[in-house]
Protein backbone atom coordinates (compact mmCIF):
# COMPACT_ATOMS: atom_id res chain seq x y z
CA UNK A 1 0.00 0.00 0.00
CA UNK A 2 1.26 3.07 -1.09
CA UNK A 3 1.09 6.77 1.26
CA UNK A 4 0.40 9.47 -0.04
CA UNK A 5 2.94 13.12 1.09
CA UNK A 6 0.24 14.67 2.60
CA UNK A 7 -1.09 11.06 4.47
CA UNK A 8 2.08 10.95 5.68
CA UNK A 9 2.74 14.14 7.18
CA UNK A 10 -0.91 13.84 8.90
CA UNK A 11 0.01 10.47 10.15
CA UNK A 12 3.20 11.72 11.19
CA UNK A 13 1.33 14.38 13.26
CA UNK A 14 -0.94 12.42 14.65
CA UNK A 15 1.50 10.05 16.26
CA UNK A 16 3.60 13.06 17.49
CA UNK A 17 0.52 14.43 19.39
CA UNK A 18 -0.77 11.25 20.72
CA UNK A 19 2.92 10.39 22.02
CA UNK A 20 3.23 14.00 23.81
CA UNK A 21 2.20 13.90 27.68
CA UNK A 22 -0.85 16.29 28.26
CA UNK A 23 -0.27 19.94 29.26
CA UNK A 24 -0.10 20.74 32.84
CA UNK A 25 -2.73 22.99 34.13
CA UNK A 26 -0.91 26.06 34.54
CA UNK A 27 -1.16 28.14 37.99
CA UNK A 28 -1.87 31.48 37.08
CA UNK A 29 -2.41 34.51 39.02
CA UNK A 30 -5.93 33.86 39.64
CA UNK A 31 -5.95 29.96 41.16
CA UNK A 32 -8.02 29.82 43.98
CA UNK A 33 -9.78 32.72 43.43
CA UNK A 34 -10.92 32.96 39.71
CA UNK A 35 -14.79 32.29 39.14
CA UNK A 36 -16.04 32.42 42.52
CA UNK A 37 -19.23 34.73 43.85
CA UNK A 38 -19.46 36.26 47.40
CA UNK A 39 -22.45 37.57 49.36
CA UNK A 40 -21.83 40.09 51.96
CA UNK A 41 -22.35 38.98 55.37
CA UNK A 42 -24.63 41.05 57.49
CA UNK A 43 -26.47 41.31 60.66
CA UNK A 44 -30.40 40.64 60.74
CA UNK A 45 -32.90 39.39 58.40
CA UNK A 46 -31.64 41.57 55.37
CA UNK A 47 -33.12 41.59 51.33
CA UNK A 48 -30.70 39.13 49.83
CA UNK A 49 -30.71 41.99 46.68
CA UNK A 50 -29.60 44.37 48.85
CA UNK A 51 -26.51 42.36 49.92
CA UNK A 52 -23.01 43.44 48.84
CA UNK A 53 -21.42 41.12 46.50
CA UNK A 54 -17.99 40.16 44.66
CA UNK A 55 -17.28 38.66 41.93
CA UNK A 56 -14.11 37.23 40.93
CA UNK A 57 -13.52 37.35 37.21
CA UNK A 58 -10.26 35.21 35.48
CA UNK A 59 -9.01 37.95 33.77
CA UNK A 60 -7.79 39.68 36.84
CA UNK A 61 -10.86 41.86 37.60
CA UNK A 62 -13.57 41.80 39.61
CA UNK A 63 -16.74 43.35 39.77
CA UNK A 64 -19.95 43.70 42.66
CA UNK A 65 -22.39 46.06 44.73
CA UNK A 66 -21.62 47.90 47.60
CA UNK A 67 -24.78 47.75 49.14
CA UNK A 68 -25.47 51.06 47.19
CA UNK A 69 -23.28 51.45 43.98
CA UNK A 70 -21.87 49.04 41.51
CA UNK A 71 -18.11 48.80 41.66
CA UNK A 72 -15.15 47.07 39.97
CA UNK A 73 -11.61 47.10 39.79
CA UNK A 74 -8.62 44.65 39.41
CA UNK A 75 -7.24 41.90 41.45
CA UNK A 76 -4.38 39.12 42.03
CA UNK A 77 -3.54 36.11 44.42
CA UNK A 78 -0.87 36.63 46.67
CA UNK A 79 0.49 33.90 48.80
CA UNK A 80 -3.18 32.89 49.24
CA UNK A 81 -4.56 36.00 49.95
CA UNK A 82 -6.52 38.08 47.35
CA UNK A 83 -5.51 42.14 46.86
CA UNK A 84 -7.29 44.07 44.97
CA UNK A 85 -6.29 47.78 43.62
CA UNK A 86 -8.04 50.20 40.75
CA UNK A 87 -10.82 50.42 42.45
CA UNK A 88 -14.06 52.04 40.85
CA UNK A 89 -18.00 52.65 42.22
CA UNK A 90 -20.68 54.57 40.81
CA UNK A 91 -21.35 57.81 42.83
CA UNK A 92 -25.15 56.94 43.19
CA UNK A 93 -26.30 58.71 46.12
CA UNK A 94 -27.95 56.32 49.09
CA UNK A 95 -29.34 57.01 52.48
CA UNK A 96 -29.74 54.69 55.30
CA UNK A 97 -28.40 51.39 55.84
CA UNK A 98 -27.20 51.22 52.04
CA UNK A 99 -24.51 53.76 52.75
CA UNK A 100 -23.70 52.58 56.07
CA UNK A 101 -22.80 49.01 54.28
CA UNK A 102 -21.20 50.60 51.59
CA UNK A 103 -18.43 52.70 54.01
CA UNK A 104 -17.93 48.88 55.76
CA UNK A 105 -17.22 47.34 52.42
CA UNK A 106 -15.42 50.06 50.94
CA UNK A 107 -13.09 50.82 54.24
CA UNK A 108 -11.87 47.20 53.83
CA UNK A 109 -11.79 46.77 49.90
CA UNK A 110 -10.00 49.83 49.16
CA UNK A 111 -6.32 51.31 49.11
CA UNK A 112 -5.06 47.42 48.26
CA UNK A 113 -7.45 45.76 50.81
CA UNK A 114 -7.01 42.11 51.33
CA UNK A 115 -8.82 39.10 51.40
CA UNK A 116 -8.00 35.94 53.12
CA UNK A 117 -10.50 32.58 53.50
CA UNK A 118 -11.21 31.66 57.25
CA UNK A 119 -13.21 28.64 56.88
CA UNK A 120 -15.97 29.30 54.64
CA UNK A 121 -15.57 32.69 54.87
CA UNK A 122 -13.49 35.56 52.30
CA UNK A 123 -12.21 38.15 55.01
CA UNK A 124 -11.39 41.52 53.66
CA UNK A 125 -8.97 43.62 55.57
CA UNK A 126 -8.79 47.30 55.03
CA UNK A 127 -5.28 49.05 56.07
CA UNK A 128 -6.66 50.40 59.28
CA UNK A 129 -7.99 47.14 60.35
CA UNK A 130 -11.63 47.25 58.55
CA UNK A 131 -12.79 43.93 58.06
CA UNK A 132 -15.96 42.83 56.18
CA UNK A 133 -16.69 39.34 55.24
CA UNK A 134 -18.53 37.13 52.54
CA UNK A 135 -19.57 34.16 52.10
CA UNK A 136 -19.38 32.28 48.87
CA UNK A 137 -22.34 32.49 46.82
CA UNK A 138 -23.85 29.60 44.66
CA UNK A 139 -23.67 29.22 41.36
CA UNK A 140 -25.92 30.50 39.26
Amino acid sequence: MRIRPLGWLWASALAACAAMPPAAPQAGPAEGFAGTRWMGVMEGERDPRTLPRLEFVREGRFSGYTGCNMLSGTWHAEGGEVRVDGLVTTKRMCIGPGMETEKRVLAALRDGGRGRREGARLVFTGPRGERFEFVEAAAT
